[in-house]
């Protein structure tokens, strides 16, 4: 959901490139020799506190603060407010309220929404305290549409959108679509003065939202620090600042942390995590995140892969398992076409059996499409443990008498590569989406964009036909068994795209932070009613 947009090259990976980032920061605490608990809500921490300051690092630069564009969408949701939020700190794939009270759909194509009227944009020039009104909804997401590479789900969906009066937003739909509640409560669609872009020209250094938290310093390069919202609609965030800082790479967050000048830190795996596992006072809490990690081939550059049967062949010569073994310590599930942290995942006995692997009939497969001597280029981005991942991938397919040629590059060229088709063969780490939507439209023939750039050469009628259904069904429980079904027929056809696994993720912090819930897109974003409590 964060880049149902039309990717830069940057925001393409940006969950995958900043796991300690501030779109990629989870909990996963560490240390003073406690047990490991697995991430859930914290509960019997007493009553909150008001006050103090939270320390949170990234590794990367925050290159704008600009709410719709993919590069200020980590750091918006601390300063603006949304229509709905997309949620995954209380059941993954929820949509709560924000800006909306409520909401009904009289039919399938009419959206209502009732929006709240004590919500005012931070007191600040030129918004100064204003009332949020739906008109700045409406306005707001003219802005957004306007933006390059803006989502074109509501080119594609939305017949018009309008504010009848100050408390009512508006949608029709030129036909049902499902998925409009993640559409209005992705991160790019938030809630502006539009008065602010006409003061400042842009907004990426300028942030004056009706958001938790109003900005105090920012410098790209350094950080920014963040203070309470005193005229926020929730009685909450009860810390007064919140400070992100731009530190080099993990192991000096691993440094800072140790020595107690941040107070979180999020480890990207097992091993890392327990660098710091010794430090008193803190404690790790692990967590299912949500990136996952496809391998995918191109048709349009490597005819054999057409062949159903030359894709099986690849699907049976790969082991997930090992894989996950020795990337992650055993610490990552295998991943369907929707990974297993959604509701729409199917179980785990179904994912294990579809991907057991069996070199032997792959051997004969390959030779029953007289394809025995199949040779390709994998290439990948150095970047994360893809290199290690590829070279697995090479070691698994060779034991079926494939041989894959490795192609490492920059990440920047890699990905240009990518997203223009130029390659055979290539595995990456999705972005953490806050919906299942794109996870299962990559299996259309043309790619969830259902452009030309998304088409890997292989026609699936079939499948595209259903994943229709999917995007046009509004009912919850409905679209589920839809995805479920989807998801059989595509592990059955496989690829181009093949899944491979979800990692788990862990979040090292003190224990002075009280009343969060892990989640895997940074920390309190969306839910900020966090509190210290140093006794």
């Amino acid at each position: 959901m964060l880049s149902r947009a039309r990717l830069s090259r940057r925001s393409f990976l940006g969950g995958a490139l900043t796991t300690a980032g501030a779109a990629g920061l989870v909990l996963a605490g560490c240390g003073g020799g406690g047990e490991e608990e697995k991430g859930t809500p914290q509960r019997g921490e007493g009553k909150p506190k008001r006050g103090g300051t939270i320390r949170y690092p990234v590794t990367t630069p925050i290159l704008s603060l600009d709410p719709n564009t993919t590069e200020g969408v980590s750091v918006a949701p601390n300063f603006y407010s949304y229509v709905v939020h997309a949620t995954d700190w209380h059941q993954p794939d929820e949509t709560i309220g924000d800006l909306a009270e409520s909401w009904e759909t009289p039919t399938e194509v009419d959206w209502i929404f009732h929006v709240r009227g004590d919500a005012v944009f931070q007191k600040l020039p030129p918004a100064n305290g204003r009332p949020v009104v739906a008109e700045d909804i409406v306005k707001s997401i003219d802005r957004y549409r306007g933006m390059p590479g803006a989502n074109s789900s509501w080119d594609q969906w939305t017949e018009r959108y309008q504010a009848p009066d100050t408390r009512t937003f508006t949608i029709l739909t030129k036909k049902p679509y499902g998925y409009m509640l993640m559409d209005l409560g992705s991160p790019l669609t938030a809630i502006i003065p539009t008065e602010a872009v006409d003061e400042f020209g842009d907004l990426k250094s300028h942030a004056v939202g009706s958001g938790p938290y109003m900005l105090k310093t920012y410098d790209r390069n350094q950080g920014l620090a963040l203070i309470r919202n005193p005229s926020y609609y929730h009685e909450f965030p009860y810390v007064d600042e919140f400070d992100i800082r731009v530190l080099p790479d993990e192991a000096s967050i691993q440094a800072a942390f140790r020595a107690g000048s941040v107070d979180v830190y999020m480890a990207t795996d097992k091993l890392k995590a327990d660098t710091v596992r010794s430090v008193g006072g803190t404690s790790i809490k692990t967590f299912l995140d949500r990136l996952y990690t496809v391998f995918e081939l191109n048709a349009t550059r490597v005819e054999a892969f057409k062949d159903e049967r030359v894709r099986e062949a690849i699907d049976l010569a790969l082991d997930r398992q090992a894989m996950i073994d020795k990337l992650y310590f055993g610490d990552a599930e295998l991943a369907g076409p929707v990974p297993p942290l959604w509701p729409a995942a199917l179980p785990k006995e179904e994912i294990a059996q579809a991907y057991q692997r069996d070199v032997e009939k792959a051997k004969q497969l390959l030779s029953a499409a007289g394809h025995e001597n199949l040779s390709f280029v994998l290439s990948f981005g150095n970047y994360s443990n893809v290199a290690d991942l590829a070279s697995i991938i090479k070691s698994n397919l060779a034991d079926a008498g494939i041989t894959v040629n490795l192609k490492p590059g920059e990440v920047g060229s890699w990905l240009s590569d990518l997203m223009g088709g130029n390659f055979e063969s290539t595995a990456f780490i999705h972005l953490r989406y806050l919906s299942d939507f794109i996870q299962i439209n990559w299996a259309h023939s043309h790619g969830w964009a259902r452009t030309e750039q998304g088409y890997l050469g292989v026609d699936d009628a079939q499948v595209d036909s259903m994943l229709d259904q999917v995007n046009g069904t509004i009912d919850v429980q409905a679209r589920i068994k839809l995805e479920q079904d989807v998801q059989r027929l595509v592990l059955k056809r496989h690829g181009p795209t093949l899944v491979l696994y979800e990692p788990y993720g862990y979040w090292c912090s003190y224990d002075y932070i009280k009343g969060y819930t892990p989640t895997a897109y940074g920390f309190g974003e969306f839910k900020y009613d966090y509190w210290i409590d140093k006794g």
